[in-house]
Order: C-alpha cells, then structure tokens, then sequence
C-alpha cells in the first residue's frame, strides 16, 4: 500500500512593515557584519529616487554601496545572467538589497547564489530545465524592498524567469534563496499609476485562489526529506493567508485602484505584499511555454482568471468553492470547504 504525504513545510522571512520603514534597512543591516552592498533596481523605480534614500540609510552606518540599475522586467536568463556578471565583477559584496517589484527581488536572489558560489544558472535551474542543485552552503544577506503588492517575492524561496532558448518559464527553489528580512513599506507604492495597482492586485487574486484550490498536502506520495520541494500543496496555515488576502481585497482593491493618494487602505492592500500564502503555490505557468507577446504576471493571471470565475455585476467572485481535498488511502474523503461568497 502506498504511504501517502502526512508532513507540510511552511516558510517565510522576517518582516518589518509600515510607513517609512523603507528608512531602516540601513539600521537591519548594520546588525550583520557588512561593509560593502550592492542594490539592485530597475531604471524606472531609480528614477522615483527611493533606491537612493535607502542607499543613504546605509551609509549611516559606515557601509558603502554601489546601485545597479540593469534589472529586466520579467526577469530572463540573459537579464540574470548579465546582472550576475556585473556583481561579480565589482565585487565582493558582504550584502545585497533588493528595491522594486518581482523582478528586481528575484533577479538579486539569483546574483546572491551565483556570486557566494560561483556556476551556471543551469546548474540550478529546477529539473527538467536545469540541474536542480542545491546551494552548498549560506548566502549573503539580503533584504527585500518590494515596490509592489503583487508578487510576494519578498516571501517566497524561489527566483522565476525566461530561459529564452527553450521558451519556457522555469525557476530556482530552495529554502536558502528566502530573503533574509522584507521591508514592506506602504508608502513606496503611493505612486503607482492605476494600470500597475489593478495588475499587481489580479495578482495577488490569483496567487491566493491558486494556492487556496491547490490540490492537498497529503494527496501524493510520502518523500523523503531531501526530495520535499518549497510548495508543497494545500495546507492549513496557508489556508489562513488566502482567505485573509482574499478578505483584505475585497475591501480595499477598488479603493486603491480608484485613488492611489488614499492612506488608509494602504495597511489592508500591502499586508499581503509580505504574508506567505504564496509559499504553497504550485503557479500553474511554471514551466508553460511563453507566447511571443507574454503579458506581465498580474495581468496574465487576471485575463485567465476573468474567464473562470463566476461574477455578480459588480465584479465580486460567486460561489467560489474549493475541491473535495484527496484523503490519505484508507482514510475517510475530506469534506469542501463551505461556499464562499
């Protein structure tokens, strides 16, 4: 008889969360032993002026810096590759700081592995693309500064992108790409044009009905523990972030997209920016074959969604019910969960 999985994993970093925290990362990195640091963006989050004034916190505290500003958005294995470089060469660096959206987080994951221990990307890359090789050992630190709501990439212990000779979009999962501290400051999204807030909330739409209707913890087969992966399935504490992402939405994501000015819903719409029920997420474009003209995550996952979800009027999810969970061979079905509104 075959055993089934009875253990789940759940992770996330350190958070600091609030207005003006963003001004800190220079205090949480004197905490370690760092005096050279690179930060990473994207020409256009440069421009807003915040990857300096959090370069400025570090220089506070005795450390130097230097900002690279070459991050692709959707990341690909040239982009990486090229920031790779770059780290190398100026370096060593005793930490890194990431300042912008998914991209610029898990691009300066990749330069945090490739630069502590030196190879291809496709040493690392999950199988069937790459080699799947774990990290030997430690990485640097790395603090993430998300300028979005949308990916939680500040949470999660993977880096996604393009390998653009086989068309596919593949990734690196390991615990130890986790950064090591998310400043999760909501004051950094008060300027994003309506278009970038409406995208990076269908993302977090989707991330949370993906992971939520995820197929069960204990519906495959027992592993052993090297073999267990990040996203492990459906599980309870998980649960718990979905329904809450899903409730902080509703009442917030119309009001943010509207009036990107108004404070108080920044708290409810950036909560989820950080919280981990994207650590279960089995994201069903992994490893899909990209379409010559590919949308930006948020608003891919929102076309496909808008075409599966039943809607009232005003755009508000019907009846949204999650599968019977798979039960563990012998044992009695799991009941679904109650209908939702």
């Amino acid at each position: 008889m075959t055993e089934h999985e009875t253990i789940f994993t759940w992770g996330a970093p350190p958070l600091k969360f609030g207005a003006g925290a963003s001004d800190e990362v220079g205090f949480e990195l004197s905490q370690y032993d760092v005096h050279r640091v690179l930060v990473l963006t994207d020409p256009g989050v440069l421009a807003s002026g915040v990857p300096h004034r959090i370069a400025e916190s570090l220089t506070r505290y005795g450390m130097s810096f230097e900002i690279f500003d070459g991050v692709h958005v959707e990341p690909t294995d040239d982009s990486m590759n090229k920031a790779i470089g770059y780290a190398t060469e100026q370096g060593p660096w005793d930490a890194f700081v990431a300042v912008g959206g998914g991209s610029t987080i898990d691009t300066a994951k990749a330069v945090n592995l490739l630069t502590t221990y030196p190879g291809e990307l496709m040493d690392y890359l999950n199988k069937p693309v790459g080699n799947a090789q774990v990290p030997p050992g430690a990485l640097k630190p790395l603090i993430a500064v998300p300028t979005t709501a949308g990916t939680g990439s500040e949470s999660t212990a993977m880096c996604v992108l393009d390998v653009l000779s086989l068309r596919v979009k593949t990734g690196i999962s390991h615990w130890r790409l986790r950064p090591t501290l998310a400043v999760v400051d909501p004051l950094l999204t008060m300027s994003l044009p309506p278009e970038v807030t409406a995208a990076s909330g269908m993302d977090i739409v989707c991330h949370a009905l993906e992971s939520y209707t995820a197929r069960d913890y204990r519906s495959g087969q027992r592993k052993q523990p090297e073999d267990r992966v990040t996203y492990c399935g459906s599980n309870p504490v998980s649960d718990l972030w979905c329904e809450k992402a899903m409730t902080l939405l509703a009442k917030s994501f119309r009001t943010a997209v509207r009036d990107g000015g108004d404070v108080r819903r920044y708290g409810l719409r950036q909560r989820r920016g950080a919280h981990p029920a994207r650590q279960r997420l089995s994201h069903r474009r992994a490893g899909q074959r990209l379409p010559p003209g590919r949308l930006p995550f948020g608003r891919g996952d929102g076309a496909a969604w808008a075409g599966r979800v039943p809607h009232r009027p005003g755009g508000v999810p019907l009846h949204l019910r999650r599968r019977p969970r798979a039960a563990p061979a012998g044992g009695a079905a799991a009941q679904p969960a109650d209908a939702r509104p």
